[in-house]
């Protein structure tokens, strides 16, 4: 009904917006073309800020940086942006009044493009450090876009995008027109669920798939409606009455998160080895797991270790007071269009609260709590409940109540996880082969940023060191998790 209503219905806003009617006008026009568009209240609250200012958080910067073994040329690197990114609506406008205005001018190749030379890796991770945390002009387009040319290692092309113009799965469907790989197109490449591919989804094949010896009923028609209704009131609830993480050694003491953890300003930029997929595929085999469930299980896993031997901390050794909570961020479906990118472009995320099962020591048991927490990101109930509440704190409450409850509950939890895959074969960005990849966000607690992207997934970790103060070893443990996982295959049959 409310699908057939939204189609139906004239939209009574005051101009285009963000969402909604926007899409659906989106088709009818050409693609690229600009007009004025009222941000959304998700676009807002990124735009205005989350948080409370007395957090003193940065602005929410998105800094992916594409690595090199040869960088491409300027004049490569602006012809395309030129030609697939600046006809992007929300590239080639400003913000004016909480709406994208389009500037109805040229790129500004010597606002967007910079060059610098460096030394090699090691000097473009300071850059990427004394950047992370910067803002961007307002007058101007939010993004710009820095060359590192080193004169030892890979070198490297900074792209600073802000927040408003898009979540990560948007800017990725937003830049698969600038990417080419030898073997037909790069969509088809990118292991995402069907439900965000839409009608690009390509057809399932069950002839592979063993069927079951045995199937188990099916629930009747009430208990169906009430294992949904509990679900939605517990996705309601894992919002509304989240509790503050335990006093473990790497986070920050209880009396410093009240009423809210402000921002030290003292985080620093790790990038970590990568991780070869298949050590996280061999996870998965020896335990009838998946790729994120054995990718949770393994930071559970570092997250013990590092408590326990790099900060001897007794409580998580005893299991005690070792309540857990990561931030994940979750892609919702969009429309997507490779004619006209644009309606991709959008903020359609939610952040379910994942508790990480940092006090059971054995590493069969954290996969097996784990794969019953990521069952819960599975319900479509449990989702809607998150949704619900999310949409009414941001799309209804005040600007003041919205970022208290934001401030409070980041100052809650122990980390934010973000995961998202990328080709899993070489790909060319501006006519050169990318090597490796890396997105940064700074958060005022450890933010754990992963992509997985040609047979390896490249991660970083942006956190204080006064609570972190070796995330080499931290990622050091989350490796050997993976190992130690993958050597204990479940011999039972089923499920761990």
């Amino acid at each position: 009904l409310k699908l057939l209503l939204l189609k139906s219905r004239p939209c009574f806003r005051r101009g285009p917006c963000e969402d909604g009617c926007e899409r659906r006008m989106a088709a009818s026009r050409p693609a690229g073309s600009a007009r004025r568009r009222k941000l959304s209240p998700v676009g807002r609250g990124w735009f205005r800020g989350l948080y409370e200012p007395e957090m003193k958080m940065p602005e929410s910067i998105i800094t992916a940086t594409l690595y090199f073994d040869t960088l491409p040329s300027q004049s490569v690197l602006v012809e395309t942006f030129e030609k697939h990114i600046w006809p992007l609506d929300r590239f080639s406008s400003t913000i004016v009044d909480e709406a994208f205005v389009p500037t109805g001018s040229p790129m500004d190749v010597a606002y967007h493009f910079a060059e610098r030379d460096v030394e090699g890796p090691s000097a473009i991770d300071d850059y990427l450090q004394s950047v992370m945390a910067s803002p961007l002009r307002r007058d101007r387009p939010l993004w710009q876009v820095t060359s590192l040319r080193a004169r030892s290692g890979r070198s490297a092309v900074v792209v600073r995008i802000h927040h408003v113009i898009s979540d990560g799965l948007g800017l990725l469907f937003a830049f698969l027109p600038t990417l080419s790989c030898d073997d037909g197109e790069v969509l088809p490449k990118i292991r995402l669920p069907a439900a965000l591919l839409g009608k690009l989804a390509p057809p399932r094949s069950t002839s592979a798939r063993p069927r079951a010896a045995a199937s188990a009923p099916k629930p009747g028609c009430f208990v169906g409606i009430f294992t949904s209704v509990r679900m939605f009131f517990r996705g309601v609830l894992s919002i509304l009455t989240l509790k503050e993480d335990g006093e473990m050694a790497f986070n920050a003491p209880k009396s410093e998160r009240k009423p809210f953890l402000k921002f030290s300003g003292r985080h620093v930029f790790t990038r970590l080895p990568p991780v070869p997929t298949s050590a996280i595929k061999a996870v998965g085999h020896a335990h009838g797991c998946t790729f994120n469930d054995a990718i949770m299980a393994a930071l559970a896993g570092g997250f013990r270790r590092y408590a326990i031997e790099k900060l001897q901390d007794a409580k998580v050794a005893e299991g005690k007071d070792c309540e857990c909570k990561a931030f994940m961020l979750v892609g919702l479906p969009r429309p997507i269009d490779q004619k006209n990118p644009s309606v991709s472009l959008k903020n359609n995320i939610l952040t379910p609260i994942f508790r990480l099962p940092i006090g059971d020591p054995s590493p069969r048991s954290r996969l097996r709590a784990v794969v019953a927490m990521c069952g819960d990101l599975k319900s479509m109930s449990y989702l809607a409940g998150i949704r619900l509440t999310t949409g009414l704190v941001t799309g209804l409450a005040p600007i003041g109540l919205m970022r208290k409850i934001a401030s409070e509950a980041i100052s809650k939890c122990s980390c934010n996880v973000s995961n998202l895959p990328l080709p899993d074969v070489p790909v060319r960005f501006a006519g050169q082969e990318m090597k490796d990849v890396q997105v940064l966000f700074v958060n005022n607690i450890p933010q754990i940023t992963m992509l997985s992207y040609n047979g390896a997934l490249h991660w970083n970790i942006v956190c204080d060191p006064q609570r972190i103060s070796d995330p080499e070893a931290f990622g050091r443990f989350v490796l050997e998790e993976f190992q130690r996982l993958a050597e204990d295959a479940d011999t039972t049959g089923g499920k761990s």
